[in-house]
């Protein structure tokens, strides 16, 4: 597969999955009085989240707030990609866009990670356009040893790059994506 047609397919599963977020967002809206799409939440000190913050998908406020969690109903498949991204191995055995696990070796994890997660999370939302129809941020990301599960939210398929580099300029040898 051409790196054009890998580009593509990123773009394509990201689509899809917005696709689907649009209609679960629409769905909830008509299903509640007060309610809110893409709402940041920073949560305890001792949970694996990067700076302890993620974005729910839906916050209904009918009397009491109640956090919705969207499940897509389908994602793409697509056969084993593999290459590299500069010096790094890289591997890419399936893409969902909002339940990505990434393995990696990058030594300094949360260097390499702290400017993405600024750009992509925009946690003091610099970058939010009250006009936008979604944040086109990502909604959380998940660090474990040698781990990072990250849910992309309505950021954009570039993110998914530059997260990818972020981890191959932080010196890992090997990179593993998954769903």
């Amino acid at each position: 597969m051409s790196t054009a047609e890998v580009d593509d397919l990123v773009i394509q599963v990201r689509d899809h999955y917005v696709a689907q977020f649009r209609d679960f967002v629409l769905r909830q809206q008509h299903g509640c009085k007060v309610g809110s799409p893409e709402v940041k939440f920073q949560l305890p000190p001792d949970t694996s989240a990067f700076h302890q913050f993620a974005v729910v998908d839906f916050v209904r406020n009918d009397g009491e707030p109640e956090a919705i969690i969207f499940e897509p109903e389908s994602v793409l498949t697509f056969a084993r990609i593999e290459g590299n991204l500069a010096e790094t191995k890289l591997v890419i055995e399936g893409l969902r866009w909002d339940a990505i696990v990434i393995r990696h070796d990058t030594p300094r994890l949360d260097e390499a990670l702290e400017h993405w997660w600024t750009k992509w999370f925009d946690p003091d939302e610099v970058d939010s356009d009250p006009t936008d129809e979604f944040s086109g941020c990502i909604h959380a990301v998940y660090i474990a040893p040698g781990e990072l599960q990250v849910d992309l939210g309505t950021a954009p398929a570039v993110a998914f790059w530059e997260l990818l580099e972020c981890l191959a300029d932080g010196n890992a040898s090997s990179i593993n994506v998954s769903a």
